[in-house]
């Protein structure tokens, strides 16, 4: 019997786009069932190249949801000079009973949503309800999609300062907010240790090439405001880190064994708190104290972008969107 793939090009996976709630929902509900042990998700393995680049394989099994697939994806800091983008991306999907591959799809624009989705999850179990100010250090797809998510559950947000080295970018944002949030003032900065001024949340999204001294340093963080990293231990120094009450990840095997695998993460505090999945479930506890910084680092996982892409394939299937291909 002949057997097809569904393909969807990046065109079409922006076709179907599903709306930012849904992302954070789907995201959301993968580390629940993650942390209720049904999910089968190995640390990423990272490959190395020249000028910090770097690839990696991140795959996923999430039982109940019926969603089994992985995604390859590179991160070349030095095409920014080359007038490409600095990730390429690609993910499988496979049916969980035969194992048969049922699609393949971009993934750059499924890594963004996930990756804004898994921002907001972080705010909704670690934020201050009432944060009125976000701010982001990068101003590229990232942080992009980390502002659209965070409006979502941070209903009094009216403010987003922003800060990129360089100045064209920090326009782009500023326009691109106004276009899904017109209702968000955007404060361009001047320096990056001035995104903290007031903000309840800071997002940082920078390249993680081979970078100088992190940018935010100890003192920086408002009492109570959450910092989510994005980039690892690239914009924040170890005194930063430190000083927080409390330190979160996303997913505590992913940390351990990126740490242990001795490119990243040497400079993080030792004590970690407890990840994304335990405060799904409830087996930890969020925010506790109003006045508590608290900062959560977001590796990535593979349970965000299989959940993610299950999304966008139920929604490619029903507008009859993509290419079908021979195996």
């Amino acid at each position: 019997m002949s057997a097809d793939v569904l393909y969807l090009s990046r065109e079409d996976v922006a076709a179907v786009a599903p709306p930012m709630a849904d992302v954070i929902a789907v995201v959301d509900e993968g580390f629940r069932l993650h942390g209720r042990g049904l999910v089968e998700m190995p640390p990423k393995p990272s490959l190395h190249g020249e000028g910090g680049a770097f690839s990696q394989v991140m795959a996923a099994h999430v039982r109940v949801a019926d969603a089994l697939g992985v995604k390859w994806i590179s991160l070349v800091p030095a095409n920014a000079e080359r007038g490409l983008p600095l990730a390429h991306a690609l993910l499988v999907l496979n049916d969980v009973e035969t194992g048969r591959p049922t699609a393949i799809m971009e993934a750059g624009l499924i890594t963004a949503w996930r990756t804004g989705a898994a921002v907001a999850v972080a705010a909704k179990y670690l934020a201050c309800p009432d944060v009125d100010c976000a701010s982001v250090l990068g101003c590229g797809v990232q942080a992009r999609a980390a502002v659209e998510a965070l409006t979502l559950v941070l209903p009094r947000l009216r403010r987003v300062a922003c800060f990129d080295r360089v100045p064209p970018a920090m326009e782009r944002f500023a326009a691109d907010v106004y276009r899904f949030a017109p209702q968000l003032a955007v404060e361009k900065c001047a320096a990056a240790a001035d995104i903290a001024v007031g903000a309840g949340v800071v997002v940082s999204a920078i390249t993680m090439g081979e970078q100088s001294a992190p940018p935010l340093g100890a003192g920086l963080l408002e009492t109570g405001a959450l910092a989510v990293a994005l980039d690892y231990d690239t914009a924040w120094t170890a005194a930063a880190m430190a000083e927080c009450e409390r330190f979160v990840c996303d997913d505590l095997p992913q940390l351990t064994a990126t740490k242990a695998a001795g490119q990243r993460l040497q400079t993080i505090p030792d004590e970690v708190s407890c990840d994304l999945a335990a405060l799904a479930v409830g087996a930890a506890p969020g925010r506790q104290r109003s006045d508590e910084r608290i900062f959560c680092m977001n590796l990535g996982v593979a349970v965000e972008d299989v959940m993610t892409a299950k999304l966008v394939y139920a929604r490619a299937l029903a507008a009859a969107v993509g290419h079908r291909l021979p195996l």
